[in-house]
C-alpha cells in the first residue's frame, strides 16, 4: 500500500475514533435561504423564516431538525398557532421557557409578538 494511502487511512481512523477532531472550517454549511409560508386563512400575514437568524441566535441545525422539522419544507405537516401554543413546532422553543445561549426567544401565545414572525 502507497505510503499516501497510509496517511490518509491513519488520518481517517485518529478523526472516527476521535483522536483527531475535524477543522470546524469544514464544518460550515451555509444556510439556507429565508423560507416563506403563505397567509393562512386566520393568519395577520405572510411568516418568513430565517435560518441565518436563529444560527446567530445561537441554534444549530440539530436543534429543530428532525426532532421538530423535517429536513424539507412542507414535510413536518401544516404549521398552526394551535400546535405552536401547545409546544410544538416553533413553540417547542418559542414558549416562554426554553433558554438558548442564555436568552428566552420570545412566546407564541404572546400577541404582542405576532408581528416578529407575522409580515403584512
Amino acid at each position: 500500500m502507497p505510503y499516501a494511502r497510509l496517511g490518509t487511512l491513519a488520518l481517517t481512523m485518529a478523526v472516527a475514533f476521535g483522536l483527531m477532531a475535524a477543522s470546524p472550517g469544514l464544518a460550515q454549511v451555509k444556510p439556507p435561504v429565508d423560507m416563506s409560508f403563505e397567509k393562512g386563512k386566520d393568519s395577520p400575514g405572510t411568516v418568513t423564516f430565517s435560518h441565518e437568524k436563529h444560527l446567530a441566535a445561537g441554534n444549530k441545525c440539530t436543534s429543530c431538525h428532525v426532532k421538530i422539522f423535517k429536513m424539507k419544507k412542507g414535510q413536518t405537516g401544516p404549521l398552526t398557532m394551535e400546535k405552536m401554543k401547545a409546544g410544538e413546532q416553533c413553540g417547542a422553543c418559542h414558549n416562554g421557557k426554553t433558554v438558548v445561549e442564555g436568552k428566552t426567544p420570545f412566546p407564541v401565545s404572546d400577541t404582542a409578538n405576532c408581528t416578529r414572525c407575522h409580515k403584512q
